[in-house]
């Protein structure tokens, strides 16, 4: 009998029966054993609840779009990279945007100060202008969303809060309020001139002292408003309409008594100049219409101060402003270090009154604690990110979160940044860390000059040591560059040495003893270990050595292209009208021979001098001095930058 026909004898469907109820049999198990949950997940694309699993939450995303591909880089580089611009400017903008007050941000580290110390603002501003400043930080919005601040295109780091009425009329009866430290009273003497023009005397003596060094003012140019000045304190144009008279009379004199930590120098003022500037701020730098929407408020009581105090913690004010007596909440904002590894969003099945799919999002923190939200935006990462930011509350109706005015692209580029942030790097023993390190650093001198140090706020704009700003030149070696007579002169009154530049070191009016005191510091502490100015003998320049030295500089390297000697020469580089007595022989030699390692990244080309063009050059630059000028009224007023 053949195969085939034995086959054909065994009855195949009882077998085939029972494989199908084996596999049903199964099937009924495992949906049994997964309550179901996966069948349903098939069958309406939903994603449960309870489905929410560690393995699932640790999906990463899918690829993201294009604009958005420099996320992938960030994941690894935490240093800025040429290759990465929209990343590089997300970084930035997070920072702008102060998000680290209430958020932890991956390599974002929270400054000391956020926003401005609120402690004493009672006895700065009045209660209508607290007002209208929270009502809305900024001044003008177009028709296409276009920010402006005093009619300039600007964005402000204060945030606008959607905030009721009584909500903004308890905030500023709690914050107009605060009085924690009152000042003593600041009053000009009444034995000043008042001939003329006082408030137009006040403008000359504000440019005249280089105020706009720092602050900036609105002007018109060509028809467009700009602002003209620097960015290292607020801008004031129209600041005469926010701050109460008596307390810009007490700043002016003293900072620092009001606000130990400021960046603003202590000037030496004279009453004369006192007052001619405040009528210059109070008159000129105004705005009548700042607050004439703001409707009365008179005197806060009781009731509106303790609900402004409240409001204050439970709007997150104190993420980023101080008031003695208040702490921030910890945890304030979900932490977003790790939010490019986070699931979802997805949609959920729940029961609900529509017996309909809700769309839910979370961002993981852990896999045990899901911040869970209701949303009707698309069922991506980017989509609820950038929703977040542009409307909070179509995302979470109860958040204390802000709205930001951001134009399309640097929206994209904060989403760039937030997409790159997968937490800390994984260890891995055969790679280094790629992390860079933030040094922190700081330059604290001792004893008398110390104090100086901190009146004046040197380190606002020049650099010691690696410690402050970048304003001004680096003053880490100037015991081996500037002689200290020089020094004691120009700290009393500066003068210019590149008459191109707009920003000029202000005059503080020092006297003989600070200035001498700041010098003797300089030259004594601050000096390059292989620049010794007395280990060059300056009796050593011959008169025929300077003649040779100035045909080199005139004739072989053209040096005057850059530098001005007398009335004729470049403004690419400081004038040398006076260098023989500002710069030491030791300096100007080390200078020659190699500039970048005095100053790194300086456009001073590196010449291939002999040892005898050195020491020729630097002869010829011992022969330029200028005869001090007579320190008079008018010449104290003039000024510069080094």
């Amino acid at each position: 009998m053949s195969a085939k026909r034995i086959l054909s004898g065994i009855p195949w469907r009882p077998y085939a029966v029972a494989v199908f109820c084996a596999f049903v049999a199964s099937l009924i198990y495992w949906q049994v054993r997964t309550d179901w949950r996966e069948w349903k997940q098939l069958t309406h694309g939903h994603v449960l609840l309870a489905n929410a699993r560690s393995g699932i939450l640790s999906w990463k995303q899918p690829i993201v779009p294009a604009q958005f591909a420099q996320a992938s880089c960030g994941a690894c580089h935490r240093e800025d990279l040429a290759q990465t611009p929209r990343l590089n400017h997300g970084r930035q903008l997070l920072v702008k945007f102060n998000c680290v007050g209430c958020h932890e941000l991956q390599d974002v580290d929270r400054p000391e100060m956020l926003g401005p110390d609120l402690t004493n603002i009672g006895t700065k501003v009045s209660r209508e202008w607290i007002y209208k400043w929270l009502r809305d930080p900024r001044t003008l919005t177009d028709a296409d969303g276009t920010v402006t601040v005093n009619g300039v295109d600007l964005e402000p780091r204060m945030p606008k809060f959607d905030l009721s009425d009584v909500e903004l009329r308890a905030l500023s009866a709690y914050l107009s309020a605060q009085h924690a430290k009152r000042s003593e009273p600041s009053r000009i003497s009444t034995a000043v001139a008042k001939s003329g023009d006082a408030a137009e005397q006040g403008k000359t003596r504000y440019n005249q002292m280089f105020c706009g060094t720092c602050h900036a003012i609105a002007v018109e140019r060509g028809g467009e408003t700009k602002l003209i000045g620097g960015d290292i304190g607020p801008e004031l144009t129209k600041v005469g309409s926010k701050v109460k008279p008596e307390w810009l009379v007490a700043w002016l004199r003293d900072p620092q008594g009001y606000l130990e930590h400021t960046r603003m120098p202590r000037f030496q003022w004279s009453d004369k100049d006192l007052y001619q500037v405040t009528q210059f701020i109070l008159t000129r730098l105004t705005d009548p219409d700042l607050l004439k929407n703001v409707p009365p408020l008179g005197e806060p009581s009781e009731a509106e101060v303790q609900l402004g105090k409240r409001l204050f913690v439970e709007k997150g004010c104190a993420e980023c402003h101080v008031i003695q007596g208040i702490k921030p909440k910890s945890g304030f904002g979900p932490n977003l270090s790790a939010l490019a590894m986070a699931a979802g969003p997805y949609e959920i099945e729940i029961e609900s009154p529509r017996k309909l799919p809700v769309a839910f999002h979370f961002v993981k923190a852990s896999v045990e604690r899901l911040d869970i939200r209701e949303a009707i935006i698309p069922r991506s990462m980017i989509a609820y990110l950038q929703a977040k930011i542009t409307n909070p509350a179509s995302v979470t109706p109860e958040t204390h979160m802000p709205t930001f005015r951001m134009s399309r692209p640097d929206l994209d580029d904060v989403t760039t940044a937030l997409l790159s942030m997968s937490g800390p790097p994984m260890p891995n023993t055969a790679q280094n860390s790629i992390i860079v390190e933030r040094h922190h650093t700081e330059f604290h001198p001792d004893g008398e000059a110390g104090q100086l140090y901190q009146r004046y706020r040197c380190y606002v704009c020049h650099t010691f040591k690696g410690y402050g700003g970048t304003l001004a030149p680096d003053l880490s070696y100037e015991g081996s560059r500037s002689r200290r007579e020089w020094l004691i002169e120009f700290l009393k009154n500066p003068q210019t040495l590149r008459p191109t530049l707009t920003v000029r070191m202000p005059v503080f009016s020092m006297s003989e003893q600070d200035a001498t005191t700041l010098a003797d510091y300089l030259s004594a502490n601050l000096r390059k270990p292989d620049v010794n100015p007395a280990a060059v003998d300056e009796a050593a320049f011959t008169p025929p050595m300077a003649a040779q030295g100035k045909q080199l500089f005139e004739g072989k390297y053209q040096c005057q292209s850059c530098h001005t000697i007398g009335s004729s020469g470049g403004y690419v580089g400081p004038s040398l009208n006076n260098v023989g007595n500002w710069m030491t022989p030791a300096w100007m030699e080390a200078w020659l021979h190699n500039p970048q390692a005095l100053v790194p990244g300086t456009i001073e080309p590196r010449h291939s001098f002999s040892e005898d063009e050195v020491r020729d050059i630097t002869a010829y630059l011992l022969t330029l001095k200028q005869v001090p000028a007579v320190l008079t009224a008018t010449s104290a007023t003039g000024g510069g930058q080094k």
